[in-house]
């Protein structure tokens, strides 16, 4: 199933390595996890500091409904062989793993899939990115992509004929009482479009809760209001010790023509 990054080759594990025919080989971490990212180099994905805020926040369970709803859903479509693109610390890759036989988790943040590789030992994690996912075609029956890029071509690519892309974004009132403090104007998400080529849309579903939120500096953080604000902006939020935040999220299934 897995590729070489460089060639294209089939890659085989031997004693914690992944070679392919070519002889370009890659190291598994003693986490379990490989690195198949060529950008070897430069800083990518969300940083330490980020990893720490977004498992803070996800730990107090505000998004464990978004996460049973989504298990539900999988368990109606059978998948033997599933993969997380932009997988994170592996929260929902996790849970998937107990429902589907062969899951994979995938993010280009080193940090992230190092935590995600520590906590889960059924998933295999891989640092790599989304849109070059180290796979051959047609190798998954189902893919997730929550608040992750929508790697179109990539996911169309690596699903199965008849196989299923599960999206996962922000419904119109997803955390707007924190935007009502941190804008002038706060606005309305707008709603996704129904039209994806190559694929049928079979099923939306829109779910929501709101709930007191205490940690609001760790769910900022890992929103992407973080990196639109203005830092006098941002320090409003500090003088809410708690605020009641609505959780909205639509899920897409679409099914590859």
């Amino acid at each position: 199933m897995l590729v070489c990054p460089v060639c294209k080759e089939p890659l085989s594990c031997e004693n914690h390595q992944f070679v392919c025919k070519n002889h370009h080989t890659f190291d598994q971490a003693k986490e379990g996890y490989v690195n198949l990212s060529l950008k070897q180099k430069k800083m990518t994905g969300d940083n330490p500091a980020m990893v720490r805020a977004r498992t803070a926040f996800l730990e107090k369970g505000y998004y464990d409904f978004l996460r049973d709803a989504l298990k539900m859903i999988i368990h109606e479509y059978s998948a033997f062989t599933l993969l997380d693109a932009g997988c994170g610390q592996g929260y929902y890759t996790k849970e998937f793993a107990s429902c589907v036989n062969t899951v994979y988790g995938v993010d280009l943040s080193k940090a992230a899939i190092q935590y995600a590789a520590k906590h889960d030992k059924k998933s295999t994690y891989i640092v790599s990115s989304i849109y070059d996912c180290p796979f051959r075609n047609e190798s998954f029956d189902l893919v997730t992509t929550i608040f992750t890029p929508d790697a179109k071509n990539e996911f169309y690519r690596l699903l199965k004929p008849g196989g299923y892309l599960i999206q996962v974004g922000p419904g119109p009132f997803h955390c707007f009482e924190l935007k009502s403090i941190l804008y002038e104007n706060a606005y309305l998400n707008p709603e996704p479009l129904h039209v994806r080529p190559g694929f049928t849309c079979i099923d939306i579903q829109n779910i929501k809760r709101v709930f007191l939120v205490k940690d609001l500096r760790s769910l900022l953080e890992m929103t992407p209001y973080r990196y639109r604000t203005k830092a006098s902006d941002l320090d409003k939020i500090d003088s809410y010790s708690s605020l009641n935040v609505t959780f909205d999220f639509m899920i897409h299934v679409w099914r590859k023509s």
